[in-house]
């Protein structure tokens, strides 16, 4: 009898948005560098997990959280139940509102399995950025501002556009799509369960760092993104979102950066205008509309 080796799983967060799901796991079965999805329901207030049910298959694990925990608590959940019940080596991490091609996940496996100092890799993001420095203190009050860091992140990802290299290390990748291996997930003891939505990124290249991993993106494969489909209609416009970065950004300042007071007040500080700017941000984009 054939033995059916499971090495490569895919884990996908659905919150109240089964639809967005349910389309993105018919693209991604599709591709064979896939050996099994796991579909992570986090706790959604509507019908989405008895929608998603249908799914299942032997390709297709469909499991629900007990809470609604946020981004690093549904995808330890989705990880950690891949790890009881099977033997994955890799993780590929993905929103639902990401499509990529087959050929893609192959580069990034054959990139994980060939350098083990690189803990996460992802493709290039067509649409926007995905790709930033590892922030430190000023770097961090940069990240509050929208123009101020994506200037700084459009500069980033024009060089990695022009790399003739096959992979570039790089400071931190979004969260949207990037894979992780399961050695790496293991040794840092995966996400921080502290943040809900937002600052993950940076925690997660923290901790990869710390335990002697880089992370790293391949020039010439890409993604597309549609832009947090779940959190734009719990959220609506900046504003409402930017509340949620205060707390993990204090976690990353405080636990990541040993920030004392003298920096927490500049944080807070800093945070203020940050949402004006927004709040000015989505009072344009009304106006525009």
């Amino acid at each position: 009898m054939e033995i059916i080796i499971l090495k490569n799983f895919l884990i996908v967060l659905n919150y109240n948005d089964a639809e967005t799901t349910l389309e993105f796991v018919e693209m991604a079965k599709t591709c064979n560098a896939i050996d099994k999805i796991v579909v992570v329901d986090n706790c959604s207030t509507d019908c989405s997990f008895s929608k998603l049910t249908c799914l299942k298959s032997d390709k297709i694990d469909v499991i629900q959280t007990d809470k609604n925990g946020g981004y690093a608590y549904g995808n330890n959940f989705g990880c950690r139940y891949a790890e009881k019940n099977y033997n994955p080596k890799l993780f590929f991490i993905s929103n639902p509102d990401v499509r990529f091609e087959n050929h893609v996940l192959q580069e990034m496996d054959k990139l994980s399995n060939n350098h083990k100092d690189i803990g996460v890799v992802a493709p290039i993001v067509n649409q926007g950025y995905n790709i930033w420095n590892l922030p430190k203190f000023w770097g961090l009050i940069e990240s509050i501002f929208l123009v101020w860091f994506n200037l700084d992140k459009r500069k980033i990802k024009s060089k990695m556009l022009g790399s003739k290299n096959h992979f570039e290390t790089v400071g931190v990748v979004e969260g949207s799509f990037f894979a992780i291996s399961r050695e790496a997930y293991d040794k840092i003891d995966g996400f921080d369960e502290k943040t809900f939505l937002y600052c993950e990124e940076n925690i997660l290249a923290r901790r990869l760092l710390w335990n002697g991993y880089k992370e790293a993106v391949l020039p010439k494969c890409r993604y597309d993104h549609f832009h947090s489909v779940s959190i734009k209609k719990h959220y609506g416009g900046k504003v409402k979102a930017f509340k949620n970065f205060h707390k993990s950004m204090l976690i990353y300042l405080q636990d990541y950066l040993d920030g004392g007071i003298v920096e927490r007040i500049i944080f807070e500080i800093c945070f203020g205008l940050g949402y004006i700017e927004r709040y000015m941000y989505d009072i344009y984009m009304k106006v525009r509309k």
